[in-house]
């Protein structure tokens, strides 16, 4: 294999040492702080060696493919690759050198692997017990017998503070990078995300800063039912005199015995309001749909033509399916097409906490249940061995807010930092990163 030749930064060789010296070395950084792409160039280290297997996984497949296996093709020069099975994602290099990628979300699968190594993108979104059983199966002694990873930073009580900070030494170690140290990055971009995010809000300290940050309690304390701006509440009839929207949109929460819940939205590049609600249990996915209509009708009666285009919705993929496929009693289309919301749940309730805080994230004073549940969104008890996750109690509005905020707001500062207009540029950003 030729040599190559990259710039790197200073914190991504600090990184690249703790593989050498430890078996398990992570990379926890701020957004843009190249955590993804020194994964891969430590990949390239690892199978320019020779003969080995090793394994690149990711929480979700979504992920994997999206980002991991993006930029490793990106930077793994085409000579080096013998062959890629794409149905097995697997990719043969020209040396013997042998990886596979795969998502972690059935770790069952990986339970007869030998492995050389591995490589684990967003390792905040990884199980302990994932980590584990793939740490049992490093015994391939053709490679290196490394795990390393990347990722932003989880909160304290996640296993990798555990392991990686309160822990660190001959086994395991720690590199933390900002946001600020990656000078590859458009000058505007850090500026913008103190001035989206604020440089006091947790959601700053965390994903810009790269610290291992928590909210306790209740995630949105600083929500305050006063009317705006005082407070975050509006009424149904004011939307456009508080924003003039350039989008509207709706989030979808399924359930059965459990509430399916649509909370409606619209933005205006920084504000974003959730103006109409809609809960109930033990219907049909019909039902859901004539009533979603129904609604939506007077919706257009209230602010004048206009399309709910955007669609976000949890995973449950059956669902989806039959709102995408749905009709009436006469054979008409009343479904809606759909997209999964990515699994970013602290990201999204930080993100939220941030948008409370600036006046951001407004809600109608109609949707008296989601105001409800707001107040009462928390955290599980802290858990070691697990993520920071909210109860699953009277948590169905509060999902459906930090979905929407997180599919829609997360990448503004994005749009700041090269230059764009929000309103000209950020749905086609937010499409072509889906």
């Amino acid at each position: 294999m030729n040599i190559l030749q990259y710039e790197i930064l200073p914190k991504q060789v600090e990184f690249m040492k703790n593989v050498d010296e430890v078996p398990f070395a992570t990379y926890i950084g701020g957004f843009g702080s190249g955590k993804t792409h020194v994964l891969v160039l430590q990949i390239l280290r690892e199978i320019s060696k020779g003969k080995c297997l090793g394994l690149v996984g990711a929480s979700t497949y979504r992920l994997l493919a999206d980002t991991t296996q993006r930029k490793f093709f990106e930077l793994c020069p085409p000579s080096w690759i013998d062959v890629y099975m794409k149905s097995e994602n697997r990719v043969i290099m020209t040396n013997g050198a042998e990886i596979l990628f795969r998502s972690l979300d059935t770790p069952e699968k990986l339970t007869n692997l030998g492995l050389s190594w591995f490589a684990l993108d967003e390792i905040g979104e990884v199980k302990l017990d994932t980590f584990r059983m793939l740490q049992g199966r490093l015994r391939d002694p053709n490679g290196s017998l490394k795990g390393f990873s990347v990722g932003n930073p989880a909160g304290p009580v996640h296993w990798t503070y555990e392991y990686f900070v309160r822990k660190v030494g001959d086994s395991y170690r720690l590199t933390q990078a900002t946001s600020y140290e990656n000078v590859f990055l458009p000058k505007q971009y850090t500026k913008e995300m103190e001035h989206s995010f604020g440089k006091d809000s947790t959601y700053y300290k965390r994903f810009v800063l790269g610290m291992f940050v928590a909210l306790e309690g209740a995630f949105w304390p600083n929500f305050s039912a006063l009317s705006y701006p005082e407070g975050h509440l509006i009424k149904q009839t004011e939307l456009f005199d508080i924003i003039k929207p350039i989008h509207f949109g709706k989030v979808l929460d399924f359930g059965v015995a459990h509430p399916f819940v649509c909370l409606w939205y619209a933005i205006d590049g920084e504000k974003m309001v959730f103006y109409d609600e809609y809960f109930a249990s033990h219907k049909t996915i019909r039902e859901h749909c004539l009533q979603i209509r129904k609604q939506e009708d007077w919706h257009r009666t209230l602010y004048g033509p206009h399309n709910n285009d955007t669609v976000y919705t949890d995973h449950d993929a059956v669902s989806r399916v039959e709102i995408e496929n749905c009709v009436d009693e006469h054979g008409n289309f009343i479904g809606f097409d759909c997209i999964p919301a990515e699994k970013k749940v602290m990201e999204g309730i930080l993100l939220v906490y941030t948008m409370f805080e600036k006046g951001n994230l407004l809600i109608a004073d109609s949707c008296e249940e989601a105001i409800r549940q707001i107040a009462s969104y928390r955290a599980k008890p802290p858990d070691k061995t697990d993520k920071e996750i909210p109860i699953k109690e009277d948590d169905d509005a509060p999902d459906c807010i930090r979905m929407a905020c997180a599919m829609e707001m997360e990448y503004a500062p994005t749009i700041f930092a090269r230059g764009g207009s929000y309103k000209k540029d950020l749905f086609d950003h937010r499409r072509a990163i889906a």
